[in-house]
């Protein structure tokens, strides 16, 4: 990366910040100062454009757009926004038409959707009344016939079946009597009479039973049989009305839509612009640009503003320093691209450490390997890795790019499984089909043990050389030192516990006192490190660099030990695939064979798979990635604008 300083004259800022989003090329940063220069202050505009985005965002979400394009809605609309119309001048377009057209939309929207929500609400009201005068028609009842009288009262309504028996508990003594009727599997009609004295006491008590009294406007016909004619007359009525003001919306919204093409980008580009913007310095005369480029770009954007301020900028292009931490362009191409996924979710690199991409890319596809070896699983795995690395879709709401990159690892991962299938005679769970190149996990477990143990012996011993490696790229000459002391301990360490293994005896330190005393040393060493790096930088807090010094000594007594053995794992997968085998051989005598091995090798592939992937990842990321990878760089993110602007 090269340090960019860029300063104009404040009249071509414009056409400096569009030149720098036409090469999309220059990762602008704001933490620059010089003397008499001042930040540009402009969150205002750019709150103004996304509020003004989130504005053409929801009038699109909320008006119902006709289309003949296959897909959903939104899929349209997302393609919309893609598909700029070549029938408009788009230079043309004036954000103040833009701010004025969306409000007047917004206003004519928003009376439309009111009139639709109060004739909604109305036909949702007759259909209560509708289903009322049913009920009153089922049972020859006029509305007329219930209310208040001079001397008795009469009401109608509905009580879930289970309360209608307590109800005779609150006529007991009174006047008042009901009936009632069946009307559906949960609820009764109940019809309740009685004196007008005892009409207070029922009114008190209903509502305690959760009775529904069936009430009627005043001016509706008494006999149920008009009302209806009448009420069902209203709702067709008002749902032509609802019909109406829905197509006049859909018309509304394809003439909006039209506009959102030509309008969107519009609006995001001049949000990005002010973006931009507002990581310059000024004077009263001069605009200042600084950020980073990649060093192959350096030409090209030195061109690019010249031209843009016909050659009255001065461009200055400079190396970082020891303390900048410039932007990382992640690189890489092809099958490792898919792989970048995962170094991602840990975090960017720092931009003086080894990308480890493609050495965990590698190592990642091993372990799969190991644990799912399995020629026939693996090659479906690899299948289905084929099809989502193709798929050019949003796949379960996740984007089409995500799902390529996982369908790039589950191909790598598939691949893998499919040569160690090979090496261990594995086919769809069936051991006996082709003869092991290697040996079988199941049937030889102390070797597959040995082989795991190995790799993660392996895997750790280059964790521990990429930290040095870093340290050294970061100038970090006394770090890189410790990180060597480290690295040389875990090999005595694995020398020490191999001749133990071999023996199973405490007799193997007095048998390789050289490898004892080294080991000894070297964590006596560890533990007084932080001192000495504190005697070194001239800061000598003695409580704090011992207990440093014995978090340190602890970390690597301890951890390196657990982290080898942690690799066992390896060898728990591919014995327990081996013995999914023998669990499909039993579950045949009872289901058959053909059904037995097809259901079992369903559950290998989900279950197993995702927790061997699962594994792979927390071997990668617990045990490998902690050794070296700090995860603390910047993400490279170019100044970009859409096409209208460059």
């Amino acid at each position: 990366m090269k340090r960019l300083y860029a300063a104009a004259p404040l009249e071509y800022e414009d056409n400096v910040l569009q030149s720098l989003g036409r090469t999309a090329a220059v990762h602008l940063v704001g933490d620059y100062s010089i003397r008499g220069f001042t930040k540009v202050e402009n969150v205002e505009k750019c709150d103004k454009y996304i509020k003004l985005r989130q504005r053409i965002a929801s009038v699109l979400s909320s008006v119902p757009v006709e289309s003949t394009e296959s897909g959903g809605f939104l899929e349209n609309i997302k393609a919309s926004f893609s598909a700029i119309s070549s029938d408009h001048p788009l230079t043309s377009v004036d954000l103040k038409e833009i701010e004025d057209y969306v409000a007047d939309f917004e206003s004519h929207l928003d009376g439309k959707m009111g009139i639709l929500e109060s004739l909604q609400s109305d036909i949702g009201k007759l259909k209560e009344l509708e289903a009322r005068l049913l009920i009153l028609e089922k049972h020859n009842l006029r509305i007329d016939q219930l209310g208040d009288f001079r001397h008795i009262f009469v009401k109608a309504g509905l009580l879930q079946t289970e309360l209608a028996s307590r109800l005779g508990r609150y006529t007991e003594g009174t006047s008042a009597t009901f009936s009632s009727f069946p009307e559906s599997r949960k609820e009764d009609f109940i019809v309740i009479t009685g004196l007008t004295d005892d009409k207070s006491h029922l009114e008190s008590a209903l509502p305690l039973l959760n009775f529904s009294e069936l009430t009627f406007p005043s001016d509706i016909d008494p006999d149920p049989k008009k009302a209806l004619h009448e009420v069902t007359a209203s709702i067709t009525q008002k749902t032509n009305e609802v019909k109406e003001v829905e197509a006049a919306l859909r018309v509304m919204g394809k003439e909006f839509l039209e506009r959102a093409r030509i309008y969107e980008p519009v609006v995001q580009g001049t949000l990005r612009l002010e973006e931009a913007r507002s990581n310059l310095s000024r004077t009263e005369k001069i605009s200042l640009v600084h950020g980073w480029i990649p060093a192959n770009k350096a030409k090209e954007v030195t061109d690019a503003i010249l031209a843009a301020t016909s050659g009255l900028a001065y461009v200055k292009l400079g190396d970082p320093a020891p303390h900048d931490n410039p932007p990382v362009r992640m690189n890489n191409r092809g099958p490792l691209s898919s792989f970048e996924l995962l170094t991602k979710l840990r975090g960017t690199p720092d931009y003086r450490e080894v990308d480890p991409t493609p050495i965990m890319a590698v190592l990642f596809t091993i372990m799969f390997g190991l644990m799912f070896g399995d020629l026939g699983n693996g090659l479906v795995l690899a299948i289905i890795g084929l099809i989502f690395f193709n798929l050019q879709h949003d796949f379960l709401k996740v984007p089409a790019r995500a799902v390529r990159r996982l369908g790039g690892i589950l191909l790598a991962c598939g691949i893998s499984s499919m040569f160690f299938g090979v090496l261990f005679g594995e086919v769809f769970l069936l051991g006996e089909v082709i003869h092991p190149i290697l040996f079988s996990p199941f049937h030889n477990q102390t070797a597959i043990i040995v082989v795991a143990l190995i790799f993660g012996v392996i895997q750790i011993g280059l964790g521990l050389v990429l930290k040095i490696v870093n340290m050294l790229r970061k100038g970090e000459v006394h770090r890189a030192i410790f990180a060597a002391i480290v690295l040389a301990y875990y090999v005595v360490g694995v020398l020490l516990a191999a001749d133990y293994v071999s023996n199973m005896s405490f007799s193997v330190f007095t048998d390789n006192p050289i490898l004892t005393g080294a080991a000894i040393g070297l964590l006596a060493i560890v533990f007084a490190f932080p001192m000495i790096e504190g005697l070194m930088e001239g800061e000598v807090k003695i409580v704090d660099n011992l207990t440093r010094g014995f978090a340190e000594f602890i970390e690597t007594f301890i951890s390196t030990l657990t982290n080898s053995i942690s690799y066992v794992r390896l060898a728990a997968f591919a014995i327990a695939h081996g013995a999914l085998g023998m669990s499909a051989v039993i579950l045949a005598s009872t289901v058959g064979a053909p059904l037995s091995y097809l259901i079992m090798n369903a559950l290998v592939i989900i279950i197993e798979g995702l927790a061997i992937l699962i594994q792979s990842m927390r071997l990668t990321y617990y045990e490998f990635f902690t050794k070296f990878f700090s995860g603390g760089g910047m993400p490279y993110r170019p100044f970009t604008l859409p096409p209208i602007f460059t």
